[in-house]
This record gives C-alpha cells, structure tokens and sequence, in this order.
C-alpha cells in the first residue's frame, strides 16, 4: 500500500509540476518538453534521495501534518481505521493525476512541439508556427472548468428534484434559525415544518380636547362629564408559529385590562335613596386577560382547518380585522353594541376552509356567550353559533384592486346571565374598559338572540372604502334597563327588540400605497386587511451627504367615518346615535404607525333632557413585532 502511495504523490507532484511549466512557459518562458510514461515503481523525490541515511525518511507534505496526527510510516497497515483514509487519499490522488494527464495531452496535442527541448526557441515563434498563447491555455482551462462546474450543478438540481419528488420526513430537521420575515421576528427549520413567533404590541393613547354641553353630561339620561386621559389602549405578548406542519397555534395576554370589584352606590342624604353609581378609580384594577389562545390542526380533507380555544366568534369584518391593523383609533359603534362584552373573544370551537384559489372561504364557530373578558363561563348550556361566508368576486394587482363581499350570522340560544347587553361607548377611549362614558344603552332580558352582519370592502389603489350593517333581535324580552330607568328592570310583557347599527367609512393613501387584505382564516381570524407596507420607511438624517438633508416620509392616510345606532324599538328606547370619525395616519414603517383622530357625536334619548353633541381628539401609537 505505501508502495503505491508514494507511487501516486511522485505521479502528481510530476503532473503538477508539468501542468504549471506549460502555462508558465505560455507567458515567456521554455516550452515544456515531452511527458514521459510514469515508471510502475514508486517515484522518490530528489530530496529524500540525497538524505542521509540515518535520518528520517518523511513522506511528501509530511512537514505539514498536525502533531497529534500519527506519522504516515508509523500507522499499522492493518489498522483499518488507518487503512480507510490512506485508500480515499490514494483515490483522491489517483482521480486528480488522471485529470492532470488528461489536461496535459489536450495541451500537447494542441501544442505542435510537445517534444521540443527547453529555451529551443522562444514562446513567439512557437505561437506563429501553431503553438498554444496566453488565451489558448486560459481558454482550455476555462473550458475544463466550465465542464466541472456544469456538472456539478446538474447532479445537484437532479437530487434536489428528487428530493421534492419524495417529500421530506416532518421533525427529522429540527434545527432552527433565526430571521426577519413578514416583518416579524420568526425561528424556523430550513423545510418550515416548524415556526415560531414571539411578539407583542402596545398602544399608548392620549384622549384631549374632549367636551360635552352639561345637558348631554348630567341630563336625565346623560353620559356624565367627558374628561381627558392617557392610558395603555392595549399591551399585548404572544407566541405564535406552526408545529410539524400541519399544527398552528396561537398564545396572546393582555395585560391592559380591568374589572371592577363590586358595584359602587350613591345615597341621597336627604332623602336617604341608595342608588347604584358609576365604576371609578377605588374600585377598578389592572389584570391581564386572554385573547387569542388557541391551537389548531389544518389541512383536513374537505373540513379544513379546525380551532380550540379562546378565539374570535366567526363574524363581522370590523371585528376579524386585528387592533394592530384598525383604520381608526376604535372600531365601529356597532362592535362594541354586539361584539365588545368578552373583548371580542369567546372560548369555543371553529372549523374553516377555503377554494383553491381563495377567492371563497368559510368559517363556522361554537363558542360560550360571556358577559366579561377573562375566557371562562359557567352556566347552563348557553352557546352562540356563528358562521360567516365571504367572496372576492374582483381581485387584482394581489389585491391593490379589488370587491370582498361577505355575510355572517349568530345565533345564541340561551342568553349569558338571561340578557343581552347592548350598549355604545363614545368612539374615544380616555380611560381603562370599565371607566367609560356610554352614549346610548339597552339591557334586554330575554331568552335568544339572532345577529346578522352583511359586509363590504373594495381597494381602489390608494381609496378603500368599508361598510357594514348589523340587525339584532332578542327574543322573549320581559324586562329591560336603560339610562332613563338606572339599574331597576322595567317589566314588559313578552316581546321581540329589534336594534341596528351601520357604518361607512372611506380612506385615501397620499403616498400611493393600498390596504393589503388576507384572504382566508389560516393563521387568523378571518379574511380581512392586514399590515400596510410603506412604499418607503420613515428616516431623516440631518447633515448627512455633503450638507445634505436625507429623507424620507413614510406612508401618510387620511380617511373618514360615518356610524349610526339605533337602540330604539317595541316601547324601549336606548338611544339614537350618530358620529363622524376623522383620522390621520402616519405609518412611520410596517411596525409602526402614529394615528390622530376628531370624534364628533349626536346621542338622542326620547324621554330623556340629555340631547346634544359630544367630541374630542385622541392620538395613538401603535407598535407591534
């Protein structure tokens, strides 16, 4: 074997060194004589001929090996730990002398002289007798290369079609690696069987200017005095990904909620009347809550996906489209009369799909009725069933034109706490969830309830316009409260309350961007828009450039809203309401965005002293990752 080894590094130190005198011999110097057959025995350098004999005698290279490694000499030949590298050495040497000898005979044959002795004649006279030049050699290299490489490739795009053609083994590859993707922190395998997401939002707010006449305050039926406040509208950590990919789930808490422990009461020291009074300060806390907790498995034949946990009841676009995303610094006046008890959130079942191309998608729920936010119910069997169907009979430019139209409906058939609380909060928010002023209120205790929610979304390029409509009847209705009759239940007899909420609202990019919009409930709530992209991110760097002042403005909106409820129906009068909305948005980059509102209203009470207008100006920032 060692025979053979020192055979093959005679052979190409010989072939290398043949190799290097033709190009050097191309650009100026002595033509490289004729390469004569290797001798079968093995080839001993010069150098390790003239040694002395009593000192060591080292294979080529030897000098280079590291001092832990075994001498080459040294190693048992019958070792085969030894014997299997010494024979892929020797086949590496073996391939690389063939491929040298190969190049060699290319060269010799093109070369005209490959005998001709060294200084003969110069490299010009060679050249103009047929001889190779400088481009002939790099052009013959080139080629050789050119080969290798394009074969190289070729046997990898042959094993990587072959290892799509057979799919990949799901949890073999568990290795994660961290990126930056969809504008979120995500780490990941390299085949995305599994994701995961840490995030989180928050939304500082600041509620000024806010006013009312003291007729509307403290009228009978008023709203009572609206102040001014900041406060944290959301604060929000989540956990999100995908599971050996066909589980996604989702693990989100808000830290920005309250409840109130206990009614508060008032006494007339007069008269010694006790009446139940507003939540305040004394009796409000901070707590963390819910949201989306859920996990679930997709990709079922025909079913498709199927949801368990705390999640949102699958109805009304304003209330699917996440608070990191909303146009305005709240939603419309009708998620808060309907959808706004539980903070949009129901513990419960959902089950959705979606056509091949999205264009149709579905989405049906079970979850429990509750009256708070903390995820939980008691009680004897109340469920609300919900279910939404939408379309995209128009899509284009990946939704910069585009119709979405869509439907839902919920139907609870046992009432939580046997009543439906419907009530509308000014569009503002200048304190925590319990501490805000009401504009129009019902509380009808009945047995069920039916909702039903048309919608309408259309992008325009820069101009999208939303709308939507919202009906409720409560069944078996026997008792109710408003702001006229305070915390007593006024009986009735047994009736149906119809009330109705809609709005429309209009919103125009000054930079040229659009609302993207997602078309299914996969890894969501539903299909609604999402995050908005600026053409180009905020930045300003004064003096930067040679005095110049680099810059850039972001992604600028302005847009408008128009809402109405109507809390009146069958003898029970809650309120009238209108109010306009108008906002500017200033989206800094996709993480970031500062939003200004003007909120003006109208609340009128039939019976009541408390008519008149209302309004205010907030601002927010939002930032999520």
């Amino acid at each position: 074997m060692f025979r053979k080894l020192w055979g093959t590094l005679g052979r190409g130190t010989l072939c290398g060194a043949a190799f290097f005198a033709v190009v050097n011999a191309m650009q100026g110097q002595p033509v490289l004589p004729a390469i004569p057959q290797a001798p079968i025995g093995p080839i001993m350098p010069a150098a390790v001929q003239a040694a002395p004999r009593l000192a060591p005698i080292l294979p080529v290279g030897a000098q280079d090996q590291p001092k832990s490694a075994a001498p080459l000499l040294g190693a048992p030949a019958s070792t085969p730990a030894a014997a299997d590298p010494l024979k892929a050495r020797i086949e590496r040497l073996e391939k690389q002398n063939q491929d040298l000898m190969e190049l060699l005979k290319n060269l010799q044959n093109r070369g005209g002289a490959p005998g001709q002795a060294p200084g003969q004649a110069p490299v010009g006279a060679e050249a103009n007798q047929g001889g190779l030049n400088k481009d002939d050699v790099q052009k013959i290299i080139g080629d050789y290369l050119g080969q290798r490489d394009a074969k190289l490739h070729a046997e990898a795009d042959a094993k990587k079609k072959d290892q799509e053609a057979r799919g990949f083994v799901v949890g073999k590859n568990v290795g994660l690696t961290g990126t930056w993707k969809s504008h979120q922190p995500w780490f990941e395998t390299s085949d995305n069987a599994f994701r995961i997401h840490f995030g989180g939002r928050f939304q500082p707010e600041w509620v000024f200017g806010a006013s009312t006449s003291d007729a509307v305050a403290t009228g009978k039926g008023g709203i009572g005095p609206l102040n001014e406040g900041f406060n944290f509208r959301r604060a929000r950590l989540e956990v999100d990904g995908w599971l050996y990919e066909v589980i996604d789930f989702m693990i989100e808490y808000d830290f920005a909620n309250q409840f109130s422990s206990g009614q508060p009461f008032t006494a007339d020291l007069k008269t010694g009347a006790v009446r139940p009074g507003p939540n305040s300060d004394a009796n409000t806390f901070g707590v963390p809550a819910p949201t989306d907790v859920w996990a679930g498995l997709n990709y079922i034949p025909i079913i498709g996906g199927v949801r368990i946990g705390s999640l949102k009841p699958a109805i009304g676009l304003d209330h699917l489209t996440s608070s990191r995303y909303l146009d305005f610094l709240e939603r419309s006046i009708g998620f808060d009369t309907y959808y706004n008890r539980n903070n949009g959130f129901a513990p419960g079942f959902m089950i959705f799909n979606y056509t091949e191309d999205q264009r149709i998608a579905w989405q049906l729920s079970a979850t429990k009725p509750t009256n708070t936010l903390f995820g939980w119910t008691t009680g004897g069997g109340e469920w609300d069933y919900a279910g939404r169907l939408t379309g995209l009979p128009w899509y284009q430019d990946e939704g910069r034109r585009m119709v979405h139209v869509g439907l839902g409906a919920k139907f609870t058939d046992r009432l939580d706490l046997g009543r439906a609380n419907l009530n509308d909060r000014w569009l503002l928010r200048n304190g925590g969830p319990n501490l805000q002023n009401l504009v129009s209120q019902v509380n009808a205790f009945g047995v069920s309830q039916m909702i039903v929610n048309p919608e309408f979304f259309m992008n325009l390029g820069p101009l999208s316009v939303q709308a939507e409509y919202v009906a409720s009847w409560v069944t078996g209705v026997t008792a109710y409260t408003t702001q006229l009759t305070g915390g007593t239940p006024v009986p009735v007899s047994s009736r149906t309350f119809k009330s109705q909420t809609a709005y429309i609202q209009a919103l125009y990019f000054l930079t040229g961007e659009h609302r993207p919009y997602g078309k299914s409930a996969l890894h969501g709530s539903g299909a609604a828009p999402t995050r908005v992209v600026p053409f180009r991110n905020y930045f300003w760097v004064p003096g930067h450039g040679g005095g110049s002042n680099p810059f850039s403005s972001g992604a600028w909106q302005v847009g408008a809203r128009y809402c109405w409820s109507d809390l009146n129906d069958n003898e029970i009068y809650g309120g009238l309401v209108h109010e306009v909305t108008l906002g500017l948005n200033w989206f800094l980059n996709p993480n970031m965005k500062i939003q200004w509102n003007y909120d003006i209203g109208y609340r009128a009470l039939r019976g009541g002293t408390s008519d008149g207008y209302y309004h205010g100006f907030g601002m927010r920032m939002t930032f999520d990752f």
